[in-house]
C-alpha cells in the first residue's frame, strides 16, 4: 500500500492506460461497455475549459491594461506558430519519404464510406469565411460549442472594456481572478478521477476496434510516432536556442498534460492542467491564457505533420509518382489549409481529402486511414498540446516577462515539486 501512495498522478494515468489496453485486448465485450467512464471524464474536463479561458484572459489583459502588448503577443505568437508548423511539415515529408509506409499496403475498404464521401465532396475551407467567423454572433453559443477563436475575440474585447471602465472594471477583474483560482481547484478535483476515465477510454478503443486493426498499417503508425518524436526534439532544441534556456526539462513538467492528451486524444482534456503547469513554472498567466487557446486554432503541429504524411502515404499506396517538387508545392498548400481548422469536425480528414484531390490522388484511399485514426490521433493530439505549451514559453521569453535564469530555476523547482508528490 505504501508503494501506491508514493505514485504520482502521471504514474496512475500510465497505469490506467496500460490496464485499458489489457482489458480491451483480453475482454473486448466488457471493454466496449466501459466507454461511459471515458465520456464522463472528457465532459468534466470540457466543462472547465470555457470559464477558465474566459476568466484567465480577462484577468491577464484587463489586469495589465497594456493593449499594445496584446498586439505584440498576437504577432509574436503567430510568428512562432508559422515556424513550428513549417518545421512539422518538413519533418513529416522527410519521415514519409524515408520510411515509405504506403509501399506494399493493399487497399481495403476500411472505415466509413460516408466519411470518405463527405471528405471527397468538400472543396476545402473558405478562409475568408474563417476570418468572418472569428467574430461571434452569440457568445453563449460560441462557449457552448467551445469555439476557442470566438471566445478569445470576445474575451479580449470584454477585457479591454473592463480595463477602461474604472471602478466597475476593477470589480470584474477581481471576480475574474477568483473564478480562475476556483477553476484551477476544480481541475484538481477532476484530475483525481483521470486514471479511471483514461482506463475506460482506452479499453473501449481497443475493445471496439481491436489491436489487429494496426497490423496492416503498423508502418504508418510507427512513421507518425517517430516523426512526432523527432519534431518535438527539434522544436524543443530550437526553442531552447531562442530562449537561451535548456527547455528539455520542461517536458518533465508537462508530462501529465502530455499523457492526458495522448490517452484521451482530446486537446481540451489537457488544456486546464497544461495551463496550471505553465503558470506554476512562472510563465505569466496572461501569456498562457492567450497563447494556448490561440494555438488550438493556429498551431496544430501534430495535425499538420500528419496531413503531410497522409497525402504522400496515399500516393505510395496507389503507386502514383509524387516527385519532390510537387511535395514542396503541397507543403506550401498545407501551410495555409491547416490554419484555423480546430473547430471544424473531421477537419484533418477534409484537409487531407482536399489536398489529395488537388494533386490528383484518389480520395477513396482515406478509408484505409480511418481504421487506425484513433491511434494516429493520440500522437498528433499530444504533439499539438506540447507544441502550444512550448510556444507559450517562447513568447514569454520574447516579451522579457521571464529571464532565462529565472525560467530555468522555475522549471527546476516545479519538477522538484512534482517529483515529491
Amino acid at each position: 500500500m505504501a508503494i501506491f501512495k508514493k505514485l504520482s498522478l502521471a504514474a496512475w494515468i500510465g497505469i490506467g492506460l496500460v490496464l485499458g489496453v489489457v482489458v480491451g485486448t483480453v475482454a473486448p465485450d466488457i471493454a466496449v461497455q466501459l466507454k461511459p467512464l471515458g465520456d464522463v471524464f472528457i465532459r468534466m474536463i470540457k466543462m472547465i475549459v470555457v470559464p477558465l479561458i474566459f476568466s484567465s484572459l480577462v484577468m491577464g489583459i484587463a489586469g495589465t491594461g497594456d493593449f499594445k502588448k496584446l498586439g505584440r503577443l498576437g504577432g509574436k505568437s503567430i510568428l512562432w506558430f508559422e515556424v513550428a508548423t513549417t518545421l512539422a511539415l518538413i519533418v513529416g515529408l522527410v519521415a514519409v519519404n524515408l520510411m515509405e509506409p504506403g509501399v506494399g499496403v493493399t487497399m481495403t475498404h476500411v472505415g466509413s464510406n460516408e466519411a470518405v464521401t463527405k471528405a471527397a465532396s468538400s472543396h476545402g475551407l473558405d478562409h475568408v469565411q474563417m476570418l468572418v467567423n472569428i467574430v461571434p454572433t452569440n457568445i453563449i453559443d460560441a462557449m457552448g460549442r467551445g469555439d476557442m477563436l470566438q471566445i478569445i475575440f470576445f474575451s479580449c474585447l470584454f477585457a479591454i472594456a473592463a480595463a477602461g471602465s474604472g471602478k466597475e472594471g476593477l470589480h470584474i477583474i477581481d471576480l475574474s481572478k477568483s473564478v480562475a483560482h476556483i477553476m484551477f481547484k476544480v481541475t484538481h478535483y477532476v484530475m483525481y478521477v483521470s486514471p479511471i476515465g483514461i482506463f475506460g477510454a482506452i479499453a473501449y478503443t481497443i475493445g471496439e476496434y481491436g489491436i489487429e486493426m494496426l497490423m496492416p498499417l503498423i508502418k504508418l503508425v510507427v512513421c507518425l510516432y517517430i516523426a512526432v518524436a523527432v519534431f518535438l526534439v527539434l522544436t524543443v532544441a530550437l526553442a531552447s536556442a531562442v530562449t537561451k534556456t535548456n527547455l528539455f526539462p520542461l517536458l518533465k513538467t508537462l508530462k501529465e498534460p502530455m499523457v492526458l492528451a495522448f490517452s484521451t486524444a482530446a486537446s481540451e482534456a489537457a488544456l486546464p492542467i497544461a495551463m496550471e503547469r505553465l503558470e506554476k513554472a512562472r510563465i505569466p498567466s496572461h501569456i498562457v491564457s492567450f497563447v494556448l487557446p490561440l494555438g488550438y486554432t493556429f498551431n496544430l503541429d501534430g495535425s499538420t505533420l500528419y496531413s503531410a504524411i497522409a497525402v504522400v502515404f496515399l500516393s505510395q499506396v496507389y503507386g502514383i509518382p509524387f516527385p519532390l517538387e510537387l511535395q514542396v508545392v503541397m507543403l506550401l498548400t498545407l501551410m495555409v489549409s491547416t490554419k484555423g481548422i480546430a473547430g471544424v469536425p473531421g477537419a484533418a480528414l477534409i484537409v487531407i481529402a482536399g489536398t489529395a484531390a488537388a494533386f490528383g490522388l484518389p480520395v477513396e484511399g482515406i478509408a484505409i486511414l480511418l481504421g487506425v485514426d484513433r491511434v494516429l490521433d493520440m500522437a498528433r493530439t499530444m504533439c499539438n498540446v506540447t507544441g502550444n505549451c512550448i510556444a507559450a514559453v517562447v513568447v514569454a521569453r520574447w516579451e522579457n516577462d521571464v529571464t532565462a535564469d529565472d525560467l530555468k530555476e522555475h522549471i527546476r523547482e516545479e519538477n522538484a515539486e512534482l517529483s515529491s508528490l
